[in-house]
C-alpha cells in the first residue's frame, strides 16, 4: 500500500478561489456541537476517536495496569487526553472572550478539571497521565512531553482567562507549580509513572538519543521552546522572580550537545517533515506533534519585554508559519463520503501484545500495533486518512494563525477558509477536528 504522502505534493500550490465564502463561524460552531456529542468524555477529556453514533470503548483499569495494548496507550481512545485537552482549552479560552457565552465556560471548566484529575491520579508530582481508563481510576503508565507540555500550556491559558474563580485559580496555579517541580527534580525528563522504566521527553538537552529513533528526547526546538515556556508562565502566573530568573538563564544557555543558544535555537524555528511522511530525527519532527510549541513561542514573544528577544521569537514564529503554510492545502483532497473502514475495536492490537519491561519496549510495540501494516492499520485505513487530510492541515493553519504574521495568514487565508469549511464534521471518527476551533478562534483573538 502507497503512503497516503504521495498525493502531496500535487496540492502545495493549490490556492481555494475567496469566492462566495462559506461561512467559517457556522461551520467551526457545528464542529463545536459535534464534539461535545461524540468525543467528551465523562472525565473531562476528549477522546481521540469515536463511532459515528458515539460509541466509545475505554481500556479498563486492569488493561492499563497490565499495559495492554502498550504502555503508552497508543491506539486506544484515550491516548491524548492532556495532549488534546490543553489545545483545546485554548480555544474554548479564546472562545469565551469574543462570546462570553455560559455554555463555553462550562466546557472550558469541565476540560480544565479533566486536565487537573490527569495530574493528580499518578505518584510522580511530574506525571502527567494521557488518559483516564473506565470507572475513573485506571491510568496508563507512560506519558510523554507531547501530553506534559500541552497541559502546562492549556491550563496557563485557562488561569489567565478570567474564567476561574480566585481559589479554582489558585488551586490550578499551585497544581502547575507542583508539577514543575517535579519535574524540575527529574531533571526535566518526562517521568513515567512506574519504577526503572525510563523516561519519554528530556527538555534539558533535545534530541539525545539514538538518531532516527525518538525515545527520551526530542527536537532541539520544541524541548527548548517547551522548557522555556513552563519556567516564563510560572512567572506569570505567580510573580515569583526565581522562575524569571531561571527562564532568563535557560534561554542564553547552550543544550548539551548544541552550538546554540536556546534562544538561537528559538529564531531558527522548526523544519517539519511533510504530512504523511515519517519524521527525521533529530530535527525534523512531525507538524502535528510539534505544533503546539509554535503556540509557546507566541506566548514567549508577548511576554518578553527585551525588544532584541521578542524580536528573536517573531522569526521563529515566521520562519514556523512559512514552512507549515503550504501544508494547508492538503484538506482538498478529503472526501466526506469516503467509504475507508474505521474498527474502532482497539483490543486487536493484543494480538501483537508482549510484557514490556521498559520505555523502549513500549515504543516499539506500540509501533508495530499501531503501523499500516499491524492490526490497527490494517482494520482502519481511515485513521491514516484523516489524519493526514483533516489533522496535518488544520494544525498546519493553527501554525500560520499563532504566527501573528498578516502577510503570511494573508497568503493562505483563502485556504484556511477552505480547511474550516470543507469537512462533514459528522462523518469523522477522529477528534482532531477540535483544531478547527483552535484556528478559527486563535484568528479572531489575533485580529483585535
Amino acid at each position: 500500500m502507497r503512503p497516503l504522502a504521495f498525493l502531496l505534493p500535487a496540492l502545495l500550490c493549490v490556492d481555494v478561489p475567496a469566492t462566495a465564502a462559506p461561512d467559517e463561524r457556522a461551520a467551526v460552531d457545528a464542529a463545536h456541537a459535534a464534539l461535545g456529542r461524540r468525543f467528551l468524555s465523562p472525565h473531562g477529556t476528549l477522546y481521540d476517536y469515536a463511532g459515528l453514533n458515539g460509541e466509545v470503548l475505554e481500556p479498563t483499569a486492569e488493561e492499563a495496569a497490565a499495559l495492554q495494548p502498550n504502555a503508552l496507550s497508543w491506539g486506544t481512545p484515550i491516548e491524548n487526553g492532556a495532549f488534546f485537552g490543553g489545545l483545546y482549552l485554548d480555544a474554548l479560552c479564546n472562545r469565551w472572550r469574543a462570546t462570553g457565552d455560559d455554555a463555553t465556560a462550562r466546557r472550558a471548566h469541565q476540560i480544565a478539571g479533566g486536565l487537573i484529575r490527569l495530574a493528580e491520579v499518578g505518584q510522580h508530582p511530574g506525571f502527567i497521565a494521557r488518559g483516564i481508563a473506565a470507572g475513573g481510576t485506571g491510568y496508563y503508565p507512560a506519558s510523554s512531553s507531547d501530553q506534559t507540555y500541552p497541559w502546562f500550556y492549556g491550563l496557563c491559558r485557562y488561569a489567565t482567562s478570567g474564567l476561574p474563580s480566585a481559589e479554582q485559580r489558585a488551586r490550578v496555579v499551585a497544581l502547575m507549580v507542583r508539577v514543575a517541580r517535579g519535574l524540575e527534580s527529574n531533571a526535566w525528563e518526562m517521568p513515567i509513572d512506574r519504577p526503572d522504566f525510563g523516561h519519554f521527553g528530556h527538555w534539558l538537552v533535545g534530541f539525545a538519543g539514538t538518531k532516527g529513533i525518538l525515545v527520551g528526547a526530542e527536537p532541539q526546538f520544541d524541548a527548548a521552546t517547551r522548557l522555556l515556556f513552563v519556567l516564563r508562565a510560572l512567572h506569570h502566573l505567580t510573580g515569583d522572580a526565581q522562575w524569571l530568573k531561571l527562564y532568563r538563564e535557560r534561554l542564553a544557555e547552550k543544550p548539551a550537545g548544541s552550538d546554540r543558544t536556546r534562544l538561537e535555537i528559538c529564531a531558527s524555528g522548526v523544519e517539519y517533515v511533510a504530512p504523511g511522511e515519517p519524521p527525521q530525527f533529530p530535527e525534523r519532527p512531525r507538524l502535528w506533534t510539534s505544533a503546539s510549541s509554535q503556540a509557546g513561542l507566541r506566548a514567549l514573544s508577548e511576554w518578553e519585554d527585551i525588544p532584541a528577544v521578542r524580536a528573536a521569537f517573531q522569526r521563529g514564529l515566521d520562519a514556523n508559519a512559512r514552512r507549515a503554510a503550504p501544508f494547508i492545502a492538503g484538506y482538498v483532497a478529503y472526501d466526506n463520503h469516503n467509504a475507508l473502514a474505521f474498527d474502532i475495536r482497539w483490543r486487536s492490537m493484543n494480538s501483537l501484545w508482549k510484557p514490556q519491561t521498559h520505555i523502549s519496549e513500549a515504543v516499539e510495540l506500540g509501533r508495530a500495533q499501531k503501523g499500516e501494516n499491524g492490526p490497527w492499520g490494517r482494520q482502519s485505513p481511515r485513521f491514516a486518512l484523516e489524519s493526514l487530510r483533516l489533522r496535518d492541515p488544520l494544525f498546519a493553519a493553527w501554525v500560520v494563525a499563532l504566527s501573528g504574521n498578516s502577510a503570511v495568514i494573508a497568503s493562505v487565508r483563502a485556504n484556511i477558509q477552505g480547511a474550516l469549511t470543507h469537512f462533514d464534521w459528522d462523518r469523522l471518527y477522529t477528534s482532531t477536528f477540535f483544531m478547527a476551533e483552535c484556528v478559527y478562534w486563535q484568528l479572531d483573538h489575533t485580529s483585535h
